[in-house]
């Protein structure tokens, strides 16, 4: 027995129904690649700066792609949640080093103008001493053991002392204690990217960004104090003489120097 055909189409469950496709999430995606690009770019100084307009797009993509998501007209709102993460990351980043750039600049700009005043009164008292045959002064002392208090051509005295290890994340660390003290009649930057170490076989080691530092960067009005804690990577611990140093200024001009 035939059966006449229906006139209504097939069920969206019956063969020949094409499958319901599920909706796209271009802008998560595209949150994530740019995010993973600026997490990886931010955390190169200088050439970091690229990152700026990668990480705000990143935000602001992956933010549109999770709202989306939410309401249905997108999927894959993990990616879009992680491509934010990412985007969050590295603007954190670009943050921290344009801070430490422009406090870098204004401490070089100072210890410069103070450099400069101080020439004339140096030429004077050396002028002096040729008239009275007097004993010349010795100058300031850069560099010293742990411990002791030195001093830059623009009346800050800086104090680090001893080189202790430290277990932590990322592995072991060798940290100082360093403080500062403003003895000038204005104001002084501190900032712990002017921190650096030597290992006894001569390899410059940077401050450890996961490490236990909680030195941060600003300013000092006269006699104004800050310390804090300053670790270094130390994976690699070869025996011998550590040695602590300070670069002040924006290209290190001025350095101070602890055997650690």
């Amino acid at each position: 027995m035939t059966y006449p055909q229906s006139p209504y189409p097939p069920g969206p469950h019956q063969p020949g129904w094409p499958p319901p496709q599920p909706p796209r999430n271009g802008m998560g995606t595209a949150a994530l690649v740019l995010g993973i690009l600026g997490a990886l770019f931010s955390l190169i100084p200088i050439v970091g700066v690229i990152a700026w307009p990668m990480v705000l797009i990143g935000l602001a993509l992956g933010i549109a792609g999770v709202l989306r998501a939410q309401a249905g007209r997108a999927d894959n709102k993990g990616v879009a949640i992680a491509g934010t993460v990412l985007s969050a990351f590295g603007l954190v980043f670009c943050l921290i080093y344009t801070v430490a750039f422009a406090s870098a600049v204004s401490g070089s700009s100072t210890g410069t103008a103070t450099a400069s005043g101080g020439s004339a009164s140096a030429g004077t008292v050396i002028e002096q001493a040729d008239r009275t045959s007097a004993p010349a002064v010795s100058a300031r002392p850069t560099s010293g053991a742990a411990g002791a208090t030195l001093g830059t051509r623009d009346g800050l005295q800086v104090t680090a002392s001893a080189l202790r290890d430290r277990s932590g994340f990322g592995g072991p660390h060798k940290c100082t204690d360093v403080t500062y003290r403003n003895g000038s009649d204005g104001t002084e930057n501190f900032n712990i990217w002017d921190w650096k170490l030597q290992d006894p076989n001569g390899a410059i080691r940077r401050i450890s960004i996961i490490g236990d530092n909680d030195l941060s960067s600003g300013e000092l009005a006269p006699g104004g104090t800050a310390q804090g804690q300053v670790c270094f990577d130390a994976k690699t611990d070869p025996a011998g003489d550590w040695t602590i140093i300070y670069e002040g200024g924006l290209f290190g001009g001025e350095e101070l120097r602890w055997a650690g």
